[in-house]
């Protein structure tokens, strides 16, 4: 049973899963569509709970007799989705289209400044402060008289501050989902992730302020990351690099869980990578060149005990061996 079986989980959305998962197994996809298939998946912690669900529930349609599988995926869609429906035990009655324009996505497509999806993008802002933008991640700036601000609307980015060239001395601030970072001279990045933010410092310091009226602020020095959240920073850990692995085009793992090494790669990834639930504490240790997602994971079979499973194009499951 996934991990998020026992959550009461919108049928609306739901539904939305089934329909993805009707459309990427139609043997007929756009990239097109996979790209806004994975925006729908980025765009609430609900929506990977649905798709981890459907993971599950196809998975034990796999296992029927493969007449009766042939029968169900050959269907026409509307039937093919009842179906699926039925037999995952969604309990949805009924489908309709949805627009993946709201929301989330949205934001990210008028935004002023976009990374397309597996490349970055590199921005020089008015004060002469640099940022480069990670794959599929979207930022907005706004430069007053009082201050220099960014609006991280989703994904990674990675700032080198320049002094005010109005010599106004005015704050530069990131603004995200969970609060604000406030940059005191410094090179820094923010991932903008569903639940929490992740501010790592590479030079000098930035002061984090969670949106929570009675959180307290808290001070990051070189060598140094926390994630917060709207309430509270987390404890501090240490850093070691000197500035992102992924502005250099790599992934570097140092005992990170599988599951977590699985969410980065699918950043940089057409499609959607997933792991079974028994291996996702599997520790990878590495460096890994990003212009190769394939050569990634094959790699994973030859270091370790899993195997790499492929039910639709464009879903890769990572099972143990």
């Amino acid at each position: 049973m996934p991990k998020n079986h026992s959550l009461t989980i919108d049928p609306r959305i739901l539904a939305q899963a089934a329909d993805w998962f009707a459309v990427l197994s139609s043997g007929n996809v756009q990239l097109t569509e996979t790209a806004k298939w994975q925006a729908w998946l980025k765009a609430h912690p609900d929506h990977r709970a649905a798709w981890e669900r459907v993971e599950f529930f196809t998975g034990k349609f796999s296992a029927l007799p493969a007449q009766s599988a042939s029968a169900v995926l050959n269907a026409p869609d509307l039937y093919r989705r009842r179906m699926l429906v039925t037999l995952s035990g969604l309990a949805i009655v009924g489908f309709s289209g949805w627009q993946v324009t709201h929301g989330q996505y949205w934001q990210d497509w008028t935004a002023d400044y976009r990374a397309d999806f597996g490349a970055s993008k590199t921005i020089t802002l008015a004060d002469g402060s640099t940022v480069i933008l990670d794959s599929d991640s979207a930022l907005n700036v706004e430069f007053t008289t009082e201050l220099r601000r960014l609006q991280l609307v989703s994904g990674e980015i990675y700032i080198e501050t320049a002094p005010d060239s109005l010599g106004r001395h005015r704050p530069f601030v990131v603004d995200t989902h969970h609060g604000r970072v406030r940059a005191l001279g410094t090179r820094f990045s923010i991932a903008q992730e569903a639940n929490t933010c992740e501010v790592t410092v590479f030079a000098d310091a930035v002061e984090i302020q969670p949106a929570g009226s009675y959180s307290a602020k808290q001070i990051l020095r070189a060598g140094q990351q926390a994630r917060f959240n709207h309430d509270q920073v987390e404890p501090m850990q240490h850093n070691s690099l000197d500035r992102p692995a992924w502005t250099q085009g790599m992934i570097v793992a140092d005992s990170m869980p599988l599951s977590e090494f699985l969410l980065q790669l699918n950043r940089y990834r057409r499609g959607y990578v997933s792991c079974a639930p028994e291996i996702a504490n599997l520790r990878i240790v590495g460096s890994f060149p990003l212009n190769d997602t394939n050569k990634i994971l094959a790699s994973l079979q030859t270091t370790l005990p899993v195997k790499l499973s492929s039910p639709l194009p464009f879903w890769t499951k990572v099972l143990p061996r």
